[in-house]
């Protein structure tokens, strides 16, 4: 069965994350920008970067090199016309975070967030391990359930329907499990609250 996120348009994921109702486009890059002001990072990898969400708070941020990753091609051929010419050193791969790493060298920082509800936990946490080095932070940003509402929120654009089918809520305490057994060792966890009262959980690990 083919991945629903392939026949997912950009501007239908965009839009939908962009909702004053979802409100989510904003957090995820709000996010990464706290992280990388907080540990300063030269390279980072975005896995799950979609059409480069994020990509701008790397700018100006003092990262000289950036990797972005995402498994539908059309998103990474956006993200590759948006930020060619902003960025020296980007780096753009797909591939499916679960199966490849990209052929690189490892990174300061790994930021995946809401990736873990679409694949396959052991499999990427040990993808994401081998883009680390002994020195770097992995940052992932988990959804928690809301009692009431759907896990994907209802919106226009319909095509992110299908995601029902593949995602699954993960628990901070399994992900934590998970990614002790990948290598990992948590920093800090905190918990995010949007206006529209869904929550989600923010992880930093370090390799250790």
């Amino acid at each position: 069965m083919s991945n629903p996120w392939l026949s997912i348009p950009l501007a239908d994921y965009e839009g939908h994350m962009a909702l004053p109702d979802v409100g989510q486009a904003d957090m995820l890059s709000g996010e990464l920008e706290t992280l990388l002001a907080e540990y300063s990072p030269k390279s980072v990898a975005i896995a799950g970067c979609a059409g480069g969400n994020g990509f701008d708070k790397v700018i100006n941020a003092g990262v000289t090199r950036l990797i972005g990753i995402d498994i539908n091609p059309e998103y990474v051929a956006d993200a590759r016309a948006r930020y060619t010419d902003q960025i020296a050193q980007l780096e753009l791969y797909t591939l499916d975070i679960q199966t490849a790493i990209p052929d690189s060298e490892p990174v300061d920082l790994v930021y995946a967030a809401l990736l873990f509800e679409y694949v396959n936990i052991d499999d990427g946490l040990k993808n994401i391990r081998a883009m680390c080095h002994d020195s770097s932070i992995f940052a992932a940003l988990l959804q928690l359930p809301k009692e009431g509402a759907e896990a994907v929120t209802p919106s226009p654009y319909s095509s992110l329907k299908e995601l029902s089918s593949l995602m699954r809520l993960v628990s901070p305490q399994e992900l934590d499990d998970q990614a002790v057994q990948a290598g990992f060792s948590c920093r800090s966890q905190r918990i995010i609250t949007l206006k529209s009262g869904k929550r989600f959980s923010l992880h930093v690990y370090e390799p250790g």
